[in-house]
Formats: C-alpha cells, structure tokens, sequence
C-alpha cells in the first residue's frame, strides 16, 4: 500500500512539475496499481483469515460428524462388545471422507471403536471424568483449553498435542446417549482432525495463489499495456485535430467508430471543427470586404476632401477676378472702353462659374443615378456629326481632323448624354492637340459593343496618371494653369455616363499622341431596348 501511494505521489508531482505525464502511462499506473491492490489484499486476507476460517470449517465439520454417529446404530457389535464390521466399515467412511480420526468408548469405558490401535491397552478410569483423563493424557492439554460442556449438544472443542508422534490435532469430545438393546448406553466419542494437514493445506493454497498472482501480475501488465494504448489512442488523436485546429488547419477529421462518450466527443470535435472553420473563412472574407470598406471609405474620404481643395480652387479665381474688376468700376473709371473691358471680364468669368456649376450639378445627378431617356440612333452618325460641327475650331489651330466607322453602329442609348460623352472628349483632345496636329474618331461594331475611339496627336499622359484623369478635377498640368480654361471634370463626366449604360472607358498612349475610348454593350442594349 504504502509502495502504491508513493508511486502515485510520485506520479502526481511529476505530472505537476513537467505537465507532460503521458496520459496513457498515467492510465496503465493507475489500473496496474488496482491489479496489485486487488493482489495484496487477497495475500493478505489468506494470511490473516485463512487459517482462522479453515478452523471454523473444521469445526463444523467434526460436530456435523458427531451427529451423524450419534444417529448410527451403536447395537450393532461384535462379540468382544465392539463394533461391528459393518459399523466400523460406516466409522472408517467418515473418517476417510473427512480426514478424521475417530476413538469411541463405550459406558464401560473400553474401546468401542478405535483407529488408532496403539491406544490400545490403555487402562479404563471410571466413567466420564475418566474417559477426559484418558483423552487428557493420549493428547496433552489442560482442561481450561476446552470449550464446550461435552455434550452432544454443546461438544467440547479443543487443540490437543499427541506426544507420541508430536502432532497437534483438533479434537472434539463428547458424551452422546445411544439405544443398544433398549436401554440408554452413554458412549465417549473422540474425534480428531490434523491441523498439521490444514497448516499444509493453507500453505500450498498460499503457495498457489502466489504463482497465481505473480502469472495474474504478468497477464494484467500486458493487457493494461494494451488496453491503455488502445484506450489512449483516440484521445491522442483528439489532441493533434485540436493542436491543427489551433493552427487553423481544419482539413483532418475524427474518425468514429463508437456511440459511447469517446465516440460523441468526436462527432463534436469534427462539428467544432467544420464550424470553426465556416465561420473563420465567414470572417475572413468579412475582413477582405471590411478592409476593401476601409479602403474605399478612405478613398472616399480623401476624393471629397481633393473635391472640396479643387471646387474651392476653382471657384477662387474667377471671383478673385470679378471681385477685381468690380473694384476698378467701383473707382469710377471714366474711358468707357475701359468699363467696357472691365465689364466683359466680370460677363465672362461668371459664366465660367455658371458653368462650372453647372457641370458639378451635372456630375452630381450622374453619380445619384440620373435618368435615362434612351432612343435608337447611330453612334457613327452622332460622333461624326460632332466632329464636323467642331471641324471650325480645330481649322483655325490647323488641326486636321479624320472620322471612320466599321458595321452596323446603331445604338439604343441617351442620344443628348452620349453627345455630351463626345463634346468632351472631342474638346479634352482640342486642348491637348497642337497647332498643325491631327484628330481622328473611329467607330465600330465589335460584336458583343460598339465602340468610339478619339485619338488626338500630341504629348502623351504621363503613366502614373492614366488611371486617374477620370477622376473629379484631376489634371496632369499640376498648375493647373488656366491656358485650356477646363474645370477637370469633363473626363469624370463621360466616364459617369457610361457607366451608367454599363459601358467602360479607358485612355491609352501610343507612339505619337493618346488614344480615349468608350464602348456601350449590347447585350445592356438590348436589355435597355426591351424596356424602351
């Protein structure tokens, strides 16, 4: 015991210190240590108990025997007033069968009956004092030893030594009434069983149940090996699904081959696992669009404050123009070709004001989801009828100017949103078009759309800008100088608007000017058509 609950000690502290104890070594200590509890304790109940019960069996057994020669037929000897062939034969049965020696005398204290023949001889004493004093001195004992009175009712038990042969017997004396020939004959009966044979006895079942337990040591050692291996093994397996669970990897699941709590832990396991890794790839894209909302928040955020910096900027100089001029009238000036002048500039800078309102109210209705009032016509037709009404201001500058169409150009659209997207850009490449250069616009079918490219020769846009001259008072001249008098919102216009058709426009470089190009779909079209 105390070996047990120092190994367990041992066993908790270690565990306590490292936190590495395997789980299956805990296992097979705890169930090898119940084997060996289980062990000692019947060793040790045979040691302290086993002698004593076997007495008490032996007991038992001699007082059932005296009652079953009680109940034999004591007139039955022979002619020296022993007995009989017969009753010996029943005597010497029992005495086989049980292991007892067995000495009767009769009333006169003679040898009824016998086994033990050297006790023959022996010379009778009076009655029953006699019959114990003989008893007394064939197996030395004193009379306090006895229990019992002697009689068939409560028979006297003792432990009685036989000098002669320096054996220890347990012996059981009483005096029983017997019928023989009518009357009531009073026999002593002796009987005899060997605690020498029962020590022997007790010894060779210790010595068996030690080999017994020593082969149970063996076989248990094995099977809680194995039963600890087996028992642990799921549980090992458990704990690397949940290390790779922690680690994000949810690609390996729990096999299940049980209903028991093993078997449910990992049915709940491998749910854990699948919603774990649900609502991870859940958050994981909550995240890419929480960051992509950042992100355009920012954009957002920055593109209102560069529109606040750019409206504000544009707005400043013609009032700052106006607020000078108005002051030179308000001094009187008395050349009226001066106020004249004077006059002019203020007319023409408040509509350059009341066109760049105009426009930003434009652009807001673009971005809110203006209405469309769509109608069929040919884009061909309307871009080439743009170009010929500007042809008198590129002229002027030499400019030479070039149209193209390809295919059936017929488009369902909103003709005055659509001509404003070409003014624009027939414009944005007038600005960016030198004297003596040269502007083409070509249109096509290209099966799935119909585009419209201009292309104006010239000084390309830098790269860095490319993706942002659509963007609200973006412009690549970083003075924005007031040499091509635009507001940059042209551009953001005629992407607006085609966007609003589902269409896309793009800006590309080429080796001696820039290219711009819008396309409408027609597969939009002809959804716009149906409604139309």
């Amino acid at each position: 015991m105390r070996f047990l609950v120092s190994l367990r000690d041992k066993v908790i502290e270690y565990n306590r210190r490292t936190g590495i104890f395997p789980v299956r070594v805990r296992l097979f200590i705890i169930n090898f240590s119940v084997v060996l509890l289980f062990l000692g304790i019947i060793f040790l109940t045979n040691a302290l108990l086993l002698p004593t019960y076997y007495n008490y069996t032996k007991e038992k057994e001699l007082v059932t025997t005296l009652h079953k020669i009680a109940a034999l037929d004591f007139s039955d000897t022979d002619e020296s007033g022993k007995a009989s062939y017969t009753l010996g034969t029943q005597l010497k049965s029992m005495e086989e069968n049980n292991g007892i020696y067995v000495i009767i005398l009769n009333d006169k204290l003679n040898f009824f009956y016998n086994a033990m023949d050297s006790w023959e001889g022996i010379s009778p004493i009076d009655r029953y004092e006699g019959a114990k004093q003989i008893f007394n001195a064939l197996f030395e004992i004193s009379g306090d030893d006895i229990r019992g009175e002697g009689t068939l009712a409560s028979p006297a038990i003792c432990v009685r030594r036989n000098p002669k042969t320096d054996t220890t017997y347990l012996s059981l004396f009483a005096v029983i009434p017997a019928q023989v020939n009518g009357e009531v004959c009073y026999h002593y009966v002796l009987l005899n069983t060997s605690l020498s044979a029962m020590e022997e006895a007790v010894d060779a079942f210790n010595d068996f149940a030690l080999a017994l337990g020593i082969f149970a040591m063996i076989i248990s050692l094995l099977v809680s090996l194995m039963l600890c291996s087996a028992f642990a093994k799921p549980i090992l397996r458990m704990n690397d699904v949940t290390k790779r669970m922690a680690e994000m990897d949810f690609s390996v699941k729990l096999e299940v081959h049980s209903k028991d709590e093993l078997g449910q832990l990992a049915e709940s396991i491998n749910f854990l696992s699948s919603e774990l890794e649900t609502k991870i790839n859940q958050l994981r894209v909550a995240n890419i669009q929480l960051k992509k909302d950042i992100e355009e928040k920012e954009r957002i955020d920055l593109m209102r404050q560069e529109l606040i910096s750019n409206v504000s900027h544009e707005f400043k100089t013609p009032l700052a123009i106006i607020m000078g001029y108005s002051e030179g009238l308000q001094l009187n000036i008395n050349n009226d070709d001066e106020k004249d002048y004077y006059c002019s500039v203020i007319s023409d800078e408040a509509v350059k004001l009341n066109n760049l309102a105009a426009r930003l109210l434009d652009l807001a209705e673009l971005e809110s989801g203006a209405n469309l009032e769509f109608s069929e016509f040919s884009l061909s037709e309307l871009a080439e009828e743009r170009l010929h009404t500007m042809s008198y201001i590129f002229s002027e500058r030499g400019i030479t100017t070039t149209f193209h169409a390809e295919g059936d150009c017929t488009v369902i659209a909103d003709n005055g949103r659509i001509e404003e997207v070409i003014n624009n850009l027939l414009t944005n490449a007038q600005h960016h078009t030198p004297d003596g250069g040269g502007i083409s616009v070509t249109v096509q079918d290209e099966g799935e759309s119909v585009s419209c490219t201009v292309f104006n020769s010239g000084s390309r846009i830098p790269d860095e800008s490319l993706d942002r001259i659509w963007e609200s008072f973006y412009k690549v001249d970083k003075a924005r100088t007031r040499k091509y008098g635009g507001s940059g919102l042209g551009l953001k216009i005629v992407s607006s608007i085609v966007n609003l058709h589902g269409g896309s426009c793009s800006a590309q470089n080429t080796d001696d000017g820039v290219v711009f190009r819008f396309a409408l779909p027609k597969k939009q079209i002809q959804n716009k058509e149906k409604e139309w």
